[in-house]
């Protein structure tokens, strides 16, 4: 493989404690064929995201893209950049250094995520990410962010149809106002499946890992 294959996360400012999937969900945002869910833990104000949708396209094509980290500053809102620190194409696992350029006067924010790749029984994908706490040494430009985890499946609706799913959250560490932080808890997974179809239009899917065949 000529292109590096490895994930990039839904980076969201979401909130630091994990509640159950979809308890308390509100559906904040439905068009364009998105729909964003938001919830809260009660335990904590941020609220956490999960978004769907579906795209015209094989459902190849649309992991593809997301596996194409040279692509991920065209599509990701807020990446700034992104490199692959190890990655075992035979387990499927990864990870990656990113870093988020936030809107000024924001300090920008930079993470480690470690990431697996899983197919199961019925063919969907699925991508599971997390943001490492310790390993790696901090940048003194940026606020590590270290409380992440967000996912993505991908379940094939026919041969040119694949529904995408993507949930997560995230601390975002340091002084952030909290009404910025639920906004654009909302706004970052939809300004992102709307990009991520703009891309799929003319994309041109590169080789994916064999643990997805």
């Amino acid at each position: 493989m000529k292109k590096v294959i490895c994930m990039l996360c839904t980076v969201a400012v979401t909130a630091a404690v994990q509640a159950k999937p979809m308890d308390n969900a509100k559906l904040s945002i439905h068009k364009n064929n998105i729909k964003v869910w938001t919830y809260q833990n009660e335990q904590n104000p941020v609220i956490q995201y999960k978004a769907e949708t579906s795209f015209d396209v094989p459902m190849e094509n649309a992991v593809s893209l997301v596996l194409d980290v040279e692509n991920a500053v065209k599509w990701v809102p807020y990446m700034g950049s992104v490199k692959v620190l190890s990655r075992d194409d035979k387990k499927g696992e990864f990870t990656l250094y990113m870093v988020l350029d936030f809107p000024f006067p924001l300090k920008d924010r930079d993470l480690v995520v470690q990431g697996k790749i899983r197919k199961d029984a019925q063919g969907n994908i699925s991508i599971q990410n997390k943001g490492l706490k310790k390993g790696y040494p901090l940048h003194p430009n940026y606020v590590r962010l270290t409380e992440y985890e967000g996912d993505w499946t991908f379940q094939r609706l026919s041969n040119q149809k694949v529904k995408v799913s993507t949930s997560g959250y995230a601390n975002p560490e340091g002084s952030i106002p909290l009404s910025f932080v639920n906004m654009f808890v909302q706004q970052q997974p939809y300004q992102m499946l709307q990009k991520m179809k703009v891309q799929l239009a003319t994309y041109k899917p590169i080789a994916l890992h064999d643990v997805l065949k």
